[in-house]
């Protein structure tokens, strides 16, 4: 069969997409409309007078996907793409990736009976990678009944539509990962961000790259030591609020953009500058829009604790078995060559790593990047989804 991209500019289709919202009692959104009229947004992408015969779906946990850079080029290429935003979209600090995951359901559900496409592939691009995997795996192997701070969360009773293809383009395998090896394993006391040992700043100065790799085992175990006291101490808090009927809290985690890999590149080798996704990592480090900065205990719970979240596509892809393929972009300087290898290796049996040499995360200045990545996108969905489905 021979496929050509499509010759009339792609159009923006709006799409409203309801959704159960939660029903615990407790107000996880201030704007009135989306408690009132739950809503999902999605934006289908594509030409006049698309097939329906395959289309694909991206969503984030809590980023705006509706004007992805992704989509219209796969629109241009002949398949139909929607962005699709989770109900935290706008409230990520409140985000619980069991919710997410509902939300990401009803937009594939949309896709196949709503707008009627007969194969549905789930796109997980950066974060959306994460939660493409915990979506899939429970959508095929339902088991998860709550989230870590105990509340409510059947998969099992939500039949889930199976996504019918995987693909993770420049993603990470989970927000905790992420974390665990992105935040500042010097900081002394949660309550105030300038308390940090010396003898573990990254940003010291005079500290220079390579890394002594024992300092960099002792760095890792701190990143680690510091996740497990945040969790303990928002477990302590869940007793807490469990014992008064409070909803939730908020707090602040500082210092969240420090890992070694964004000064020195010889670890995990790539093709990646040095630097972070937001620049100067140091500078991005105290921020306030850091990674993780503003959060709630039921989110940490759900979302960045490495020890606890259900969303963890290391653990997650091993029970996925729709087809699937893995891309890496190796000039990126947030989802990094070992974390797509790794998720190459759960997934396991039959399925396809691809490694694009020079691209950054974003594909920005890199408009050849952009083709030669939506050329391999289509082909594999072409190659895997459709020739399959016509044998």
């Amino acid at each position: 069969m021979t496929y050509k991209a499509v010759v009339d500019e792609p159009i923006d289709h709006f799409q409203r997409i309801p959704y159960e919202p939660a029903s615990d009692g407790r107000v996880e959104m201030h704007s009135g409309l989306s408690r009132h009229y739950p809503t999902l947004h999605g934006n289908l992408v594509a030409a006049p007078g698309y097939s329906r015969k395959v289309g694909v779906i991206m969503c984030h946990p809590a980023s705006n996907f509706l004007s992805h850079f992704l989509l219209r080029a796969i629109a241009r290429a002949g398949i139909p793409a929607m962005g699709l935003n989770t109900r935290y979209a706008s409230n990520e600090p409140a985000l619980i990736m069991e919710r997410a995951a509902f939300d990401l359901g009803a937009g594939v559900r949309w896709m196949a009976e709503e707008l009627g496409f007969e194969k549905v592939v789930l796109l997980g691009f950066s974060g959306g990678g994460s939660l493409a995997s915990f979506y899939q795996s429970q959508a095929e192997n339902p088991t998860v009944t709550e989230t870590p701070a105990g509340d409510p969360a059947s998969f099992p009773d939500a039949k889930l539509r199976p996504a019918d293809a995987v693909m993770l383009v420049g993603a990470h395998p989970g927000r905790a990962r992420v974390l665990r090896h992105w935040i500042d394993g010097a900081v002394l006391d949660e309550t105030d961000p300038y308390s940090v040992d010396p003898e573990l700043d990254l940003y010291v100065p005079g500290r220079t790259a390579p890394l002594d790799r024992d300092w960099v085992t002792r760095y890792r175990d701190a990143q680690l030591a510091r996740m497990r006291r945040i969790d303990a101490w928002a477990l302590g808090q869940l007793d807490e609020m469990n014992r008064t009927g409070a909803s939730d809290r908020g707090f602040v985690v500082h210092r969240t953009v420090a890992d070694p890999r964004f000064v020195d590149t010889t670890l995990d080798p790539s093709d990646r500058e040095l630097g972070s996704m937001y620049g100067d990592p140091a500078a991005a480090n105290t921020a306030a829009g850091g990674l993780a900065r503003f959060v709630t205990v039921r989110s940490w719970l759900s979302t960045w604790s490495s020890d606890r979240t259900n969303a963890d596509a290391l653990a997650d892809l091993e029970h996925v078995d729709a087809p699937a393929m893995v891309m890496s972009l190796l000039g990126d300087q947030a989802a990094f060559a070992e974390d797509s290898r790794l998720m190459h290796q759960a997934l396991g049996g039959d399925t396809e790593l691809i490694e694009m040499r020079g691209l950054n995360h974003y594909l920005v200045d890199q408009p050849g990047g952009l083709h030669d990545v939506v050329g391999r996108i289509t082909g594999w969905i072409r190659r895997t989804v459709l020739e399959e489905a016509q044998q």
